[in-house]
């Protein structure tokens, strides 16, 4: 019988036996190790189980890792509030028992969530609709092996293996095809599970000044919609200079926090303007 054991060589750590004793992680035996397990290690001790064997993950992620994380998962989360959808993005740590067993539970960098009822205050219970990895030295093998065969195994829709190193990006869409996409960090790559979401690994930090430009198309949209009723030009003109206003107030009273909610959210941004409204009487 094969044994339930923690991969060293995928923790960038020397796990002595004592370590092993201290974190109660020494029974021997294929899927005898379960999420209780986990739940009991040390604070900042992190871990993943697949199929009843430990992977203890301790080392840091670099800051390329997390411009990574952060960038592609502010673009989703701004795509889903513009579009007002129901879908749920969360950044690792967020715990997947992907197998609604006690024996898995992964810990994606990036997971999609559309079903609802699948969240509960411990995390996802079965397989999300999107799942990427970014790929560090020490987990290679996991996110392009162990990983990519579990997450096929429980219905994930679509996975994403992003490799910094080779700046590369493999995506599996597995209602599609049972080959995967290559795509170069260099090309804006398209989201499956969505329609017309794109990810944009070149620019990950710009995407801010790209949300206000597409909210002034929206904008526009609503300036032309109201024009119908009292003269197109003027609803056009009123739709630009009103979102130029807002813009114009919370950059003066430094409140880049509002203004980039504003710019993703329709309805923050309509509270704003009574906030504009009340201000300017009160200056009066």
């Amino acid at each position: 019988m094969e044994a339930a054991r923690i991969r060293e060589e995928e923790t960038g750590m020397d796990l002595t036996e004592n370590d092993l004793v201290r974190m109660g992680l020494t029974r021997k035996g294929k899927w005898q190790y379960t999420v209780a397990d986990i739940e009991a290690l040390p604070e900042g001790v992190r871990a993943e189980l697949i199929d009843g064997e430990l992977f203890v993950r301790m080392e840091t992620p670099t800051v390329n890792h997390q411009d990574i994380l952060m960038g592609l998962s502010f673009q989703i989360e701004a795509y889903i509030q513009r579009k007002k959808g129901s879908c749920h993005v969360y950044p690792a740590p967020l715990g997947v028992r992907i197998k609604k067993d006690i024996h898995n539970y992964v810990e994606p960098d990036i997971t999609l969530i559309c079903d609802s009822e699948k969240l509960d205050r411990k995390g996802c219970y079965g397989a999300p609709d999107l799942v990427i990895e970014i790929v560090s030295p020490s987990n290679r093998k996991m996110d392009y092996v162990r990983k990519l065969a579990l997450y096929r195994e429980t219905g994930v829709r679509e996975y994403w293996i992003v490799d910094p190193k080779h700046r590369q990006v493999t995506v599996y869409e597995w209602e599609q095809s049972d080959q995967p996409a290559l795509h170069p960090f260099s090309e804006r790559i398209k989201v499956g599970v969505y329609d017309d979401l794109y990810l944009d690994l070149e620019n990950l930090h710009g995407t801010l000044e790209e949300v206000l430009v597409d909210e002034r198309q929206v904008s526009r949209a609503e300036g032309h919609a109201e024009g119908r009723a009292e003269g197109r030009a003027e609803g056009f003109v009123e739709g630009e200079a009103r979102f130029a206003e807002l813009t114009a107030f919370l950059l003066q009273a430094g409140r880049m926090d509002d203004l980039s909610r504003a710019a993703i959210d329709l309805e923050y941004r309509n509270e704003l303007y009574r906030q504009m409204d009340g201000f300017g009487k009160r200056q009066m």
